[in-house]
């Protein structure tokens, strides 16, 4: 009778759990006044973002740099379009233009295309600030921008349900990450992508094939693509159908010209040098256009004039009759005193065209007005003019992060931001996320460290209650046990192993196909979590007890432990950074959630009670003196209500903790030091939290047992152990903490690395996206790879 009562409430328990689970998936669509309010806090917040971000890259004129560098855009030729649409006209002195012609487009779908370093990503930002704010038109306010960087996507999974999940964790205010994907599916949000450049190529190719798939019906997107990728992405087939395709022009010298003599000021170090070796590019550049004109003139097939048509930097140097009338003339006319006399016409050609790169042309003002200026110079005079970009960007880093970092408070900062250029190589990315740093680790140290933790909590807790040798025969098998489940969770990653699992029980719970069912929102995220811990914990120590005592004790030895670790790690759950807890506010959903984690608490609790009694009752034979109670039905009525008692606090503490990740208010900004802030306090909340239980659980211990007192000791390290344990399990802050320490003992890292960052920011060697940072161009990332940093004494 008891057996039936238990298989009846089981699954009565599991058929209401399935049933509210499908319940909170079905979330209800924004009503368009709702949704014009969501769209409007989401324009406010990424104009006020980008703007403070254009401001630091220079992207805005200020009382030091009074010019700025504007890029020419012309329509691409007719072979990488499909011809139905031309492509946009302008310059980035005009933004406002740019943003008119492509408001006017059917469908509003851009292409922007260009060498490495042209400007794309310069162009993708000024559109979109000038997008937030462009006034509402007569049908209304268009889509808002939104800039996502593509380094980071895995092909695998389906590009819009990437993108409403980085809309939701970059803008919490958008709500869920159903509701973006409602909003871009929708055409509210316009998707502006970068960053394909950074792709390696072996990926790229799949990359473009999911943005055709994903905007395949039309929805509005800017898409920013290197010309040869693109390219070669054409000979497969469209990108993207009836979209502009528009090329960046090479840059007009004179205005590279009155944009670096404006850098260069009136002064500094080795100014009258700097000057000087200006002065004769503009003299290389008037004999130039006179050849090219005479050339015409006598009927000579030649374009416009350019330094591509000396081929000193393409390796054709004196090939033609043009190269040779100008080297003779510059040689001429060039002052044998002057200080960059030491330049070669082939250099000066060289260096000419390396400075219509809008990239090599804003690195080469870092070369000048610093105290080594000479140096630099001098060096960029004694470089190979095939290697003279080289040169330069070689020049710029080390002036940048030499000089502009603050030798005296960050001496080792080049070998610091090559050390994280080599670890983004090695892991194929681009953008710098310190959750993320936990890879430069090898996952055996966790696993090193969660075993000695949990040999510590077992030693001590089982040598204060038996003995010293049942103590270290505890210590040993929860060392292992830690050890493996440790590196285990360490090596695959806790937040993939919860995926995982995820979408295993989606796919037991429900015929909907887990990657399109919530649009990328985790199901089964506390579940998932307790299960990535709990099994292979319980799993090692089932083995382990099993080999000593038998099967029946191993099996509830593991279940007991694998509870004791993966019942608070579901409660933390696993997953990336949050962005920081929402103080009690009206409308935080605080009193919803923490009932709906005790209701789901009590019944998951109901459920655990009846499976501990049949595991008892599995492991006791007849013979026993309480197999008779054990037989009784309000036996089992009495386990299954103290379990759902305990798991009913547990899940409203649980719901607690769901609401401290709840998204922080919409006016706050994403950024790294906001992500850190708020996983510390997420796991500082859970601390709390396991630290009352077992407190409590302490307390009553001591009330009804005489022995209670000498108990403490093993209380007290048991919630030690796992108010450490767990969150070096499962969450990024404390796995981050190990890794900036072991880092930074190594010397690979500076002790306030935060700090470091944030101030590498300032001085733009590194610019911020949301809650990422990167490397200022991707070719000063792989210079800064390819080099061993480099300590500066002073």
């Amino acid at each position: 009778m008891a057996l039936l009562f238990v298989l009846l409430f089981l699954g009565a328990g599991g058929a209401w759990l399935l049933a509210r689970r499908r319940r909170r998936a079905a979330v209800a669509p924004l009503d368009p006044r709702r949704r014009a309010e969501v769209l409007e806090r989401l324009r406010g917040t990424v104009l006020r973002d980008w703007a403070a971000e254009a401001e630091k890259r220079g992207l805005t004129p200020d009382v030091r740099q009074p010019r700025l560098l504007h890029t020419q855009w012309a329509p691409a030729p007719p072979e990488l379009s499909d011809g139905t649409t031309r492509g946009l006209t302008g310059s980035t002195a005009d933004v406002a233009g740019l943003v008119e012609s492509f408001t006017a487009l059917v469908p509003r779908r851009l292409v922007v295309i260009g060498p490495a370093g042209s400007g794309k990503s310069t162009l993708l930002l000024l559109m979109l600030l000038e997008l937030c704010r462009a006034p509402e038109d007569e049908a209304g306010p268009g889509p808002v921008p939104v800039l996502f960087t593509l380094g980071s996507y895995d092909p695998r999974r389906d590009l819009l349900d990437w993108l409403a999940q980085r809309l939701a964790a970059e803008y919490p205010g958008v709500g869920s990450a159903e509701v973006a994907g409602d909003l871009l599916r929708g055409g509210h949000v316009l998707p502006c992508l970068d960053g394909l450049d950074e792709i390696p190529r072996r990926r790229l190719a799949r990359v473009l094939t999911r943005v055709q798939r994903a905007f395949s019906s039309g929805l509005p997107v800017i898409l920013a693509c290197r010309t040869e990728e693109y390219e070669r992405a054409l000979a497969a087939g469209p990108v993207l159908y009836r979209a502009s395709v528009t090329e960046a022009r090479e840059l007009a010298f004179p205005h590279v010209l009155a944009y670096l003599r404006d850098s260069l000021g009136r002064g500094g170090p080795a100014h009258a040098d700097w000057a000087d070796l200006l002065g004769r590019l503009e003299h290389g550049w008037g004999v130039l256009e006179d050849e090219v004109r005479t050339a015409r003139l006598r009927g000579e097939p030649v374009t416009a004039p350019s330094w591509s048509l000396l081929g000193a930097a393409s390796g054709r140097w004196g090939d033609t009759a043009l190269t040779k009338r100008w080297a003779a003339q510059v040689e001429a006319a060039g002052e044998p005193s002057g200080p960059a006399r030491q330049a070669s016409p082939e250099l000066l050609a060289a260096l000419g065209e390396a400075l219509t790169s809008p990239l090599t042309a804003a690195l080469f003002t870092d070369l000048y007005g610093h105290p080594d200026a000479d140096a630099s110079f001098g060096q960029l005079l004694r470089s190979d003019p095939g290697q003279v970009r080289a040169a330069v960007l070689d020049n710029a880093v080390r002036v940048l992060f030499d000089h502009r970092l603050t030798p005296e408070s960050w001496p080792d900062a080049r070998r610091h931001l090559a050390f994280l250029a080599r670890h983004l190589e090695r892991t194929d990315r681009t953008e710098l996320a310190w959750w993320e740093l936990t890879d430069a680790v090898h996952h055996a140290v966790y696993g090193v460290l969660l075993g000695l933790l949990a040999a510590v909590a077992g030693g001590v807790t089982t040598a204060s209650a038996v003995g010293a040798r049942d103590g270290v025969l505890a210590a040993v098998q929860l060392g292992l046990a830690g050890l493996a489940t440790g590196t285990l969770v360490s090596w695959l990653g806790p937040e993939r192993v919860g995926s995982w699992l995820d979408r295993a029980l989606h796919r037991l719970t429900s015929s909907e196909d887990p990657e399109r069912g919530r649009r990328g929102e985790a199901r089964f995220e506390r579940l998932s979590t307790a299960l990535a811990v709990a099994g292979p914990m319980g799993g090692v120590l089932s083995v382990l007890a099993a080999l000593q005592d038998g099967p029946a004790a191993g099996l509830l030895g593991g279940l007991v432990f694998g509870l004791l670790f993966g019942v608070p790690a579901g409660m933390l759950g696993a997953g990336g950074p949050v962005r920081g807890p929402r103080w009690f506010r009206r409308g935080t959903g605080f009193w919803r959630r923490v009932r709906g984690g005790a209701g789901t608490g009590a019944a998951a609790g109901a459920v655990l009670g009846l499976l501990f009694w049949a595991v008892l009752r599995a492991a006791s034979s007849p013979a026993a003196s309480n197999w008779e109670e054990l037989n009784r039905g309000t036996y089992v009525v009495a386990s299954s209500l103290a379990f759902a008692l305990v798991c009913a606090v547990l899940g409203a503490l649980s719901g607690f903790l769901k609401w401290l990740q709840a998204p922080a208010p919409a006016d706050d900004s994403t950024s790294p030091h906001v992500l850190l802030r708020g996983d510390r306090r997420l796991v500082a909340g859970w601390a709390v939290a396991i630290a009352a239980l077992l407190g409590l659980a302490m307390a009553r211990i001591m009330a009804a047992d005489a022995e209670g007192a000498g108990r403490v000791v093993e209380g007290a390290a048991l919630l030690v152990v796992v108010a450490l344990w767990v969150p070096l399990a499962v969450r990024t802050w404390p796995r981050y903490v190990v890794a900036r320490c072991w880092l930074w003992l190594r010397g690979d890292l500076p002790r306030d690395l935060m700090g470091f960052l944030e101030h590498a920011h300032r001085v733009s060697a590194l610019r911020q996206t949301g809650g990422v940072y990167q490397f200022r161009h991707k070719d000063v990332q792989d210079h800064l790879s390819r080099t061993r940093g480099q300590t500066v004494r002073r």
